[in-house]
């Protein structure tokens, strides 16, 4: 009782008179201060605000906040092309064909050259690479509609996609460099600000186009410009490696021939992951719509399994943190599984729920992956990031 009523006259105390000691609440009556229930509420709001700033401390520590905010707006950067498609075709008189073309090459620039990327960010100073690709694919993307023809516009999304292959292995390496026992929950973070990235850019620049036309895409350029300067400066203090940093108590694996063995598991993990979500991204609305569903939920279905995709990345990581890299990895294919196995054979409201199922346990593997082949190779994080990522 004690101890509550000192909670109550502090919190009054504090609200009563500013630091200087003029008194700025001058209704306030003393008697607040012996009431049981005043005293009572505020002891609750203090101890609900303790835990709460607790809880989320982890997340606010480290690099990994910083990274995940530049992976939000480098994917902000590279996303919106679906919806400048409507006014890019007219101008430049481009095919269904044509598009598929720009797509194609823009992905494979995008992807194969990743493990490039993942060996330089091993060798040289990752902060830089950072700064430097926002810039190259920013700016370059914000020059799409300003393109005269179909070539200068296949020859700059190649040159743009560059920047994004640079990106991803230095800042997934250096988001989970730490020595603390949270690199899942760090590569979570990253994880979940490149989807918000991607969720928000069609969006975003589609309004932007809508205003302006295409000239709206030049909007990138001091987007990019702002991102990298505030990067640069946070970035001063980061580790310049992506060297592997144990946590206490523990010895540094080498890199041997296991290690090799281990990243093709993970791999394969990967590309066993991608043969379930792919097809399910392309094909969901139009297989809900043939089953008997309305458009309107076909075309929400997708919505609601990227935001579970974006939900399972989100705690994925931490779990992992917590039960281990490996079984988190299992439960999240077999709840995959029998979450598809759910789908195919339900109709009606039950679909829904099995997409959600499905999207969460896809999304909880994408942070451990990473992480996991990072601790497979931990001589060269970039590299095994990159490998993972991007083939």
């Amino acid at each position: 009782m004690n101890c509550l009523l000192r909670t109550g006259f502090d919190y009054f105390g504090y609200r009563l008179f500013n630091l200087s000691g003029e008194r700025i609440f001058r209704d306030v009556r003393l008697w607040q201060c012996y009431d049981p229930v005043f005293m009572h509420r505020n002891a609750l709001l203090a101890t609900t605000r303790v835990r709460l700033e607790a809880g989320l401390r982890p997340w606010r520590t480290g690099i990994a906040p910083t990274m995940a905010v530049a992976h939000l707006l480098l994917e902000a950067c590279f996303n919106f092309l679906p919806v400048t498609y409507v006014l890019l075709i007219p101008k430049l008189n481009l095919s269904y064909g044509q598009i598929g073309t720009l797509v194609l090459g823009m992905t494979i620039a995008g992807t194969i050259t990743q493990p490039v990327f993942g060996w330089l960010s091993d060798r040289l100073d990752p902060r830089k690479m950072i700064v430097a690709s926002i810039l190259w694919g920013g700016l370059l993307m914000g020059l799409v509609g300003f393109m005269p023809s179909y070539r200068s516009l296949g020859i700059l999304l190649v040159l743009a996609a560059l920047g994004s292959a640079a990106f991803h292995p230095p800042a997934a390496a250096l988001s989970a460099h730490t020595a603390s026992r949270q690199r899942g929950r760090a590569m979570s973070l990253f994880s979940v600000g490149g989807n918000l990235g991607v969720a928000l850019s069609p969006a975003l620049i589609g309004i932007a186009l809508v205003v302006f036309g295409l000239p709206a895409t030049g909007l990138l350029i001091p987007v990019s410009l702002l991102t990298a300067f505030v990067l640069a400066r946070r970035l001063r203090f980061a580790p310049a490696t992506t060297r592997y940093l144990s946590r206490p108590g523990e010895t540094v694996p080498d890199q041997r021939a296991g290690s090799m063995a281990a990243l093709l598991a993970i791999i394969l993990v990967v590309a066993s992951r991608s043969y379930f979500q792919e097809p399910l991204m392309t094909y969901l609305p139009e297989w809900l719509r043939t089953n008997g569903q309305p458009l309107p939920m076909a075309g929400a279905a997708l919505s609601i399994f990227m935001v579970a995709v974006s939900l399972g990345s989100l705690f994925g990581g931490s779990l992992s943190d917590r039960f281990g890299r490996l079984p988190v990895i299992a439960v999240g294919l077999s709840g995959m599984i029998a979450g598809q196995w759910v789908l195919l054979q339900s109709t009606g409201p039950l679909q829904l729920v099995a997409v959600v199922i499905v999207g969460v346990m896809i999304g909880s593997s994408y942070p451990v992956t990473i992480v996991l082949a990072q601790e497979a190779w931990p001589r060269s994080v970039g590299l095994a990031s990159a490998m993972v990522m991007g083939l």
